[in-house]
C-alpha cells in the first residue's frame, strides 16, 4: 500500500515539475518572439539591431524544446503510428506499450548521459557564443535536464502499463518489470557488441535491415522519434562501434535544439495559435460566403475559401480542419446541406493548411535538403489558390447535378460584401506582411516568422481577442508541438548519420538514376508510395522520415528541388484525407460526434478525385510551382 501512495506521489510531483518546466520554456517562446520583432524594427527603424540576437535566440530555443519534451509526453503529444495496435486486446496493447516504453528509457538515458558529458567538454574547453561571448555548456546542460525529466516520466508510463499487463493476475508487477529490463538489455546489447563476431554484416546489408527494424518499431506504435532515433543510434554503433554512435547522441541533441534557423518553427505555431484564438476562422467564413454563398453548394464553397484563407496565417492542417469544423458544420446543418458534401468539403478544405505558406511542413522540407524557404514559400503559394480553386469547381458540379446536395444561400448586396472584408483586414496584413517580406528580401524567414507571431499578437489583443487564458493556451499549444517537432528532427539526424554511414540513400539514387526507363515513371512510383504512406502515417511523419532517402534519388533524375517540395507537399496532403488514417478525418470526427466515419470518407472521395487532377496539372505544368520562385533570382 504504501508502495502505491508513494508512486502516486512521484507520478504528481512528476508532472508538476514537467509543467513547471515547460512555462519556463513557454517565457523563453515569448522573449523569442519579442526579440526577434525587436531585432528586425530596430534595424530598420534607427539602423541598430539589438546585437547577438541569433545567439540568444538559440539559448532560447534550448530551453523552449528541452523543457517542452516532458510535458508534451505527459499528454502523449509525441506522434506515433498505432494503425495495428489499436486493433490488439487492452492488455496486448499494454504489453507492446511497456516494451517500447523501456526502450525509450534506455534510450533518453544514454542521451542524458552523453548530453550532460557533452555540457562538460564544452565548459571545460571554454566554448562561447561569438558576440555576447555568453558561455553555452548551461544550455547543453539545459537539453539534458530535459531528457532526465522524460525519462521520468516514461518510468511511470511504463509503471501505469505495467499494472494494465498485471491486472486480474497474480504476477507483480517487479517481475514483468525485471523481464522486460531482459529484454530491452539484449536488443540494445547484441546490435552494440555485434561487430566482434564473424557474421558482420556490410554496411549497405545493415541500411536495409535499419529501415526494416523502423518499419517493426514504428508499426508496434512507438512514438516515431523515438523508432528512428533507437535505429540511428543502434545502426551506428554496429557499423562505426559504440563510442562514436554514443558520441553522436549528445551533440546531435544540442545541435539541433539549439539551432537558430529552425526557431522559424515554433514562432510560425505560436503565429496560427495566436490567430487561431482570436477567433479568425470564423470571420473569415462569413466573409467569404458573403461574396461566393449564393452559388450552388455556396456555403461547402466557401468554407473551402475561409480554410485557405486561414491557412494563409496557421500552416496547421489539423488546426484549419477543428476550427472551420466547428464554424461552418453548424451553417451547412442550418441551410440542410448534405452532410457527407459538408464533411468532405471542411477536411479536404483543411488539408490546404501544408501547402499555402507559411507552412510548417514546407520550413521542415527545406530544412531536410538544405533548399530556400523563402523559395518554397513563393512556390506553395499558386498551388495552394489552384487546389481550393479544384474544390470549388468539385463542389458547384455536384451541386448542379443534384442541387438538393448543397442548396444556394443567401445573396448579399455589395455593401455587405465590402463591409464583411473589414473584419479579415488583420489576416490580410499578417499574410502580406510574412510572404512580402521574404520575397522582398526584407528579412528572413525566421524573422519573418517572429514579425508574424508578434503581429497576430498585437492584432488579437487590438480586437479584444486574447485574454491570458487564451495566450497561455496559445504558449502551451506551440511548445507542445515544438517539443514534438524537434524530437522528431533529432530521431531524423540520428537515422540520418546511420544510413549515409551505410550509403543507402546513395547506392540507390544511383541505382535509380542508372535505369533504363523514363524518369517520369520512376516519379510516379514516388508518387504511389507517398499515397501509400499517407495513408497510414501523419505528414510530418512522412516527411522527416522518407525526404533524407527519396532526395538523392530526385537529384540524381534532375528534378527540380522546389517543384518537388512542392509536389510531395500537395501528395502528402492528400493522406491527409484519405483511409484508413486521413487525420483530418478523425480531427472532424472529434468535433462532429452525430457524422460516422463510413459517412466522411465518402464525402471525401469526390475531393480525392480533384486532388489526382491536380497532382497531374501540377506535374504537367511544373511552371505553376516554379513561376514565383524563379523571380526571385
Amino acid at each position: 500500500m504504501w508502495l502505491n501512495k508513494t508512486l502516486d506521489y512521484w507520478d504528481k510531483g512528476t508532472n508538476w515539475v514537467a509543467r513547471s518546466i515547460n512555462g519556463v520554456g513557454a517565457i523563453a517562446l515569448t522573449l523569442m518572439m519579442l526579440l526577434t520583432a525587436a531585432d528586425v524594427c530596430l534595424r530598420y527603424l534607427f539602423d541598430s539591431p539589438v546585437t547577438g540576437s541569433y545567439e540568444l535566440t538559440e539559448f532560447m530555443m534550448a530551453i523552449l524544446v528541452a523543457f517542452g519534451l516532458a510535458y508534451t509526453a505527459v499528454h502523449h503529444g509525441h506522434i506515433n503510428v498505432d494503425l495495428l495496435i489499436t486493433r490488439t486486446s487492452q492488455r496486448s496493447q499494454a504489453v507492446i506499450n511497456s516494451i517500447t516504453a523501456l526502450l525509450g528509457i534506455g534510450f533518453f538515458i544514454l542521451m542524458t548521459w552523453r548530453s550532460f558529458l557533452y555540457a562538460e567538454k564544452l565548459r571545460v574547453d571554454g566554448y562561447t557564443s561569438q558576440s555576447l561571448e555568453i558561455p553555452i555548456y548551461p544550455f547543453a546542460y539545459v537539453v539534458a535536464v530535459g531528457c532526465a525529466i522524460l525519462v521520468l516520466v516514461l518510468l511511470i508510463y511504463l509503471r501505469n502499463q505495467l499494472q494494465e499487463v498485471t491486472k486480474g493476475t497474480r504476477l507483480p508487477v517487479s517481475v514483468g518489470f525485471l523481464s522486460l529490463i531482459v529484454l530491452v538489455f539484449l536488443l540494445f546489447i547484441i546490435p552494440l557488441f555485434g561487430a566482434s563476431f564473424s557474421w558482420q554484416i556490410d554496411p549497405l546489408t545493415t541500411g536495409f535491415l535499419g529501415i526494416g527494424l523502423l518499419l517493426v518499431l514504428l508499426f508496434s506504435g512507438m512514438p516515431i522519434s523515438l523508432a528512428m532515433g533507437l535505429v540511428g543510434f543502434l545502426g551506428m554503433a554496429y557499423v562505426n562501434g559504440l563510442l562514436p554512435g554514443l558520441n553522436v547522441m549528445g551533440a546531435t541533441a544540442h545541435s539541433i535544439s539549439s539551432s537558430y534557423n529552425m526557431s522559424v518553427v515554433p514562432l510560425f505555431v505560436l503565429m496560427g495559435a495566436l490567430c487561431y484564438h482570436a477567433g479568425l476562422s470564423k470571420e473569415l467564413y462569413y466573409a467569404v460566403y458573403r461574396w461566393i454563398g449564393h452559388f450552388p453548394g455556396g456555403l461547402a464553397m466557401a468554407t473551402v475559401g475561409a480554410c485557405a484563407s486561414f491557412a494563409a496565417v496557421s500552416g496547421s492542417s489539423v488546426a484549419t480542419t477543428a476550427t472551420m469544423g466547428m464554424v461552418s458544420l453548424p451553417e451547412m446543418k442550418r441551410y440542410k446541406y448534405d452532410l457527407g458534401l459538408a464533411a468532405g468539403a471542411i477536411a479536404a478544405g483543411g488539408s490546404i493548411g501544408i501547402l499555402i505558406p507559411p507552412s510548417v511542413i514546407l520550413v521542415l522540407y527545406g530544412i531536410l535538403t538544405e533548399q530556400s524557404i523563402g523559395k518554397l514559400f513563393a512556390a506553395g503559394f499558386i498551388p495552394g489558390i489552384l487546389e481550393a480553386l479544384f474544390y470549388m469547381v468539385t463542389i458547384f458540379i455536384l451541386c448542379k447535378r443534384n442541387p438538393l446536395l448543397g442548396p444556394k444561400g443567401e445573396r448579399a448586396d455589395f455593401k455587405q460584401r465590402i463591409h464583411s472584408l473589414k473584419a479579415t483586414w488583420g489576416v490580410v496584413v499578417l499574410f502580406v506582411l510574412v510572404i512580402g517580406g521574404i520575397y522582398g528580401g526584407f528579412f528572413t524567414p525566421t524573422e519573418a516568422a517572429g514579425i508574424g507571431a508578434f503581429g497576430a499578437l498585437i492584432f488579437s489583443l487590438g480586437r479584444r481577442r486574447l485574454n491570458w487564458k487564451t495566450f497561455r493556451d496559445s504558449l502551451e499549444e506551440t511548445s507542445k508541438t515544438t517539443a514534438m517537432v524537434f524530437l522528431i528532427l533529432i530521431g531524423a539526424a540520428l537515422l540520418g548519420y546511420f544510413l549515409a554511414v551505410t550509403r543507402l540513400p546513395f547506392e540507390l539514387s544511383t541505382y535509380v538514376s542508372e535505369l533504363n526507363v523514363n524518369r517520369y515513371i520512376i516519379l510516379g512510383m514516388i508518387i504511389f508510395l507517398y499515397l501509400i504512406l499517407g495513408a497510414i502515417m501523419s505528414s510530418l511523419a512522412m516527411i522527416v522520415l522518407t525526404v533524407p532517402i527519396i532526395f538523392p534519388v530526385v537529384e540524381a533524375l534532375a528534378f527540380d528541388p522546389i517543384w518537388f517540395g512542392i509536389l510531395i507537399v500537395r501528395v502528402v496532403e492528400i493522406g491527409q484525407i484519405t483511409p484508413p488514417v486521413g487525420i483530418n478525418v478523425y480531427v472532424l470526427k472529434g468535433v462532429a460526434k452525430d457524422l460516422t466515419l463510413q459517412r466522411i470518407f465518402k464525402g471525401v472521395l469526390p475531393f480525392l478525385i480533384a486532388d489526382i487532377c491536380h497532382v497531374a496539372l501540377l506535374i504537367a505544368v511544373p511552371q505553376i510551382a516554379t513561376f514565383l520562385p524563379n523571380l526571385m533570382r
